[in-house]
């Protein structure tokens, strides 16, 4: 967790999809993160989206996908100011990116690399804006 806190990477939302997903009696939390973001929470589960939008079709699909792990939303702050060896950040403005896997361990260790490539290419980006207008 301490790579955490020096990367500036937070955990916004945790859902065991073994535990919380199974029946048709999901928590607000789970059934909120597949309602409002179904096609992120799909691609990082590693499944097609049902064509049906509702908790019944989504728990089949994630049985049958024999998907019961960790879906684990992981933020950091969108880097601004980018120098040579450096940049400012704010929790003002960040990115969220869903990360699934059967080990929770296994999880935050994709959030590092997540954080790892976001911030390259927003440092590869800023090399290729002039100066004046970033």
């Amino acid at each position: 967790m301490s790579e955490f806190f020096d990367s500036a990477i937070r955990i916004e939302q945790i859902i065991h999809i073994g535990t919380m997903c199974m029946d048709d009696a999901w928590p607000d939390i789970a059934s909120e993160a597949f309602e409002s973001d179904a096609e992120d929470v799909f691609k990082a589960i590693g499944i097609c989206c049902p064509d049906q939008d509702d908790t019944e079709e989504w728990s089949q699909a994630l049985r049958d996908a024999c998907k019961m792990g960790w879906l684990v939303q992981f933020a950091t702050p969108v880097p601004s100011r980018i120098l040579k060896d450096s940049y400012s950040f704010s929790w003002g403005y960040y990115a969220t990116c869903w990360i699934y896997d059967d080990d929770f361990g296994n999880a935050c260790t994709k959030a590092l690399k997540w954080h790892e490539e976001f911030i390259a290419e927003k440092k590869a980006k800023a090399k290729s804006i002039p100066n004046d207008e970033q």
